[in-house]
């Protein structure tokens, strides 16, 4: 049940990668040759691994190969001492605060919403999912997704999640889902590195609604005095609106596989909008 398969050419390899990042590799490119170890491989098969890299070095040795190696090794999770460095760097006032002294912290629910940072009151009551830009268009706009298919994809992942897919409006707006300040500025190409979408804003509100998301209207207008930004997993702040704050649930970028300082930029950027 296995392959054969055959190789064209000589060995020009000028670098050996030492590959520690789980579940990934680099294709062979025959005009920049490299000899790629999958070390990650040593673990998910229980082998010995000393043993696993010195015969990998030997091969190379004896092959004539370049005794010259690269090791690539996870990138380091971002911190919320990194976070309040960068948000310092744009001119805001950051701290970090522990999660026992946030009182209004609470647990998500498969039942709640993944909704939109905006600290306005909802006509919706399920507030205890996850907070994100925009709701699911956060998700989106991160991977790069412009299409109604690929937002309706984005729906049935946030589905199997366990959340509820969501997007808003206010009582304001015309049309009315063009409320949504972080939908606003991506359809008007205002996320800087992020393509618009090819949809407009009741054509994403009509596509959530028939991937099984909801649809909540928002009142009132913005008086948020602060920016939350949570990485305590399974956990948010429901909106009040007596006492208005954006919150921005950053563990959701580990959740979806997303590109964090791309999303706490994207953030950022939109409340300074």
């Amino acid at each position: 049940g296995g392959v054969y398969e055959c190789l064209a050419g000589k060995h020009e390899e000028k670098v050996v990668y030492i590959n520690f990042v789980e579940g990934t590799t680099l294709a062979p490119n025959g005009d920049d040759q490299a000899f790629v170890v999958d070390a990650w491989l040593a673990g998910k098969y229980d082998l010995d691994v000393p043993k696993y890299l010195v015969a990998a070095a030997s091969t190379v040795e004896q092959l004539g190969g370049p005794l010259k190696a690269k090791l690539i090794v996870p990138s380091a999770p971002l911190t919320p001492e990194d976070v309040v460095g960068v948000l310092k760097g744009r001119g805001w006032e950051a701290e970090i605060v522990k999660q026992a002294d946030v009182s209004a912290l609470i647990p998500t629910s498969s039942d709640g919403l993944m909704k939109c940072v905006d600290g306005r009151p909802s006509d919706h009551s399920a507030m205890d999912g996850p907070k994100a830009l925009g709701g699911v268009y956060s998700i989106a706009t991160n991977r790069g997704v412009t299409d109604i298919e690929g937002l309706k994809k984005i729906c049935e992942e946030v589905k199997k999640c366990g959340s509820v897919p969501s997007c808003h409006g206010d009582e304001h707006a015309h049309p009315a889902p063009m409320g949504c300040g972080f939908f606003k500025l991506w359809s008007q190409s205002k996320l800087e590195g992020i393509p618009a979408p090819k949809f407009d804003s009741e054509e994403g509100q009509k596509a959530i609604l028939e991937a099984g998301g909801v649809y909540e209207c928002l009142a009132g207008k913005h008086e948020e005095k602060v920016v939350y930004i949570n990485f305590v997993e399974g956990t948010t702040l429901a909106p009040n609106g007596d006492d208005q704050a954006f919150v921005v649930d950053a563990w959701l970028a580990g959740k979806y596989d997303l590109d964090v300082p791309k999303y706490l930029v994207a953030a950022a950027s939109t409340v300074e909008q």
